[in-house]
């Protein structure tokens, strides 16, 4: 029984220790931040900084929705040609320790994709790699990498649908 006492509160405080860690502070806000994937800086990467969706197909979109942390906004699948772009609006959710955005089947990360890390609030964009398969992969994630925390998800979902 004193074993069993012990392991249960090493336990709870490791839980605790993980949830501190995500702390409720807000990420800094961007303008039309442009994010390639590998791009941990967070910084604008080369080519313009703003996007032009006149020149793209909307595909898909969804509204953020809170998972372990506040985090709202929408973000737009736009496709030309082959190339896929993800673009994000008025996007907000707390400061976390190890932020990424991923690309998955569902909100559990199953066959996910990383995409970047998150170091920016606001509006901005990245475009997808090649290996994205968006068709399959519906759900944008903004996943703690090192507590293994959902912070929010968007479903994308063809616009008449929303």
């Amino acid at each position: 029984m004193k074993y069993h006492l012990k392991s249960f509160t090493l336990l709870l405080v490791c839980a605790l220790v993980a949830v501190m860690s995500c702390k409720n502070k807000e990420l800094t806000p961007a303008d039309n931040v442009n994010i390639t994937p590998g791009d941990s800086t967070g910084g604008t990467s080369s080519g313009s900084t703003t996007f032009d969706p006149t020149t793209q197909t909307l595909v898909s979109e969804g509204k953020f929705k809170d998972g372990g942390h506040p985090t709202s906004g929408t973000v737009k699948l736009y496709r030309q040609g082959t190339t896929y772009t993800l673009v994000f609006d008025s996007f907000k959710t707390d400061e976390g320790p190890d932020l990424r955005i991923y690309l998955a089947e569902d909100t559990k990360a199953n066959n996910f994709i990383e995409l970047v890390e998150l170091k920016n609030t606001g509006n901005f964009y990245l475009t997808l790699p090649d290996n994205a398969e968006v068709a399959k992969r519906k759900q944008v994630l903004i996943w703690c990498k090192r507590f293994s925390v959902l912070f929010g998800s968007a479903e994308l979902m063809a616009p008449a649908q929303m």
